[in-house]
């Protein structure tokens, strides 16, 4: 039991570090609020994926569930996002897997966050399971994948992420695997000239995720490309090693 225990104070020691910069920001301006509350979940965000990526699927659904409870009670300026946040969290708890209620608070953090950081106003209903998108939606996305030269590319996948034909750094690249009981998520960030790279991925069917990171190049990117029920970005990774270019729109 003791080993439990001590994890569970852990989490709970992680997540009031979290509430505390929510807490006093709550005294501040609402655009101010709303920059600590994205900054604060991406946090939360971050460690509770490595929970969930460890095994550890009950700690990382508390840790996003504990972050959003925060979240919520200092939002009284966005009573939009305020309910978004409850359906969510209402929509995970009836869920009887813990691994697919973590996977949905991961979903409803990001459309949190693109919530406060200026995205649309109507909350959207969440719990939806991800849909697989074949080809490219027009207007949209336009995806390239070249193969990749023997040599260049070992293993998982690398290549850049562009925005209306410029690459831009500083965003991050999600992974989630479709087909699959319990969605397995990789991440990483764009460096200089919107470079990513996952050279552990494993081969399989995943939609991809693109969001702005703290340090991004471009401060917004269309919604669509925020959850893996919107994302219109599925592809089939070999896992020989392979070039994936995204040219967002």
């Amino acid at each position: 039991m003791w080993p439990v225990e001590l994890r569970g104070v852990n989490e709970m020691r992680s997540v009031l570090i979290i509430a505390v910069p929510l807490v006093l920001a709550s005294v501040a301006r609402p655009d101010a609020i709303d920059k600590q509350v994205s900054d604060s979940l991406r946090e939360v965000h971050d460690r509770g994926r490595e929970l969930y990526n460890a095994g550890d699927a009950a700690g990382g659904y508390r840790m996003y569930q504990g972050g959003l409870l925060v979240a919520r009670g200092v939002l009284v300026h966005r009573p939009d996002v305020q309910r978004l946040i409850t359906d969510g969290l209402v929509a995970a708890e009836r869920e009887p897997s813990v691994a697919r209620r973590a996977f949905l608070l991961h979903e409803l953090i990001e459309k949190v966050r693109v919530e406060v950081r200026g995205g649309k106003r109507t909350a959207e209903a969440v719990g939806i399971p991800p849909r697989e998108v074949k080809g490219t939606e027009k207007g949209k996305v336009a995806a390239t994948k070249p193969p990749a030269t023997v040599g260049e590319v070992r293993g998982g996948v690398v290549g850049r992420v562009l925005w209306q034909g410029n690459p831009v750094s500083g965003v991050d690249v999600t992974f989630v695997t479709l087909g699959q009981p319990t969605p397995r998520v990789y991440e990483t960030t764009t460096g200089p000239q919107g470079v990513y790279a996952l050279p552990k991925l494993p081969a399989g069917k995943y939609v991809v995720l693109i969001t702005p990171g703290p340090n991004a190049q471009v401060k917004k990117l269309p919604e669509r490309y925020a959850t893996s029920t919107t994302s219109p970005l599925v592809f089939d990774v070999k896992g020989g090693g392979e070039k994936l270019d995204f040219m967002l729109q």
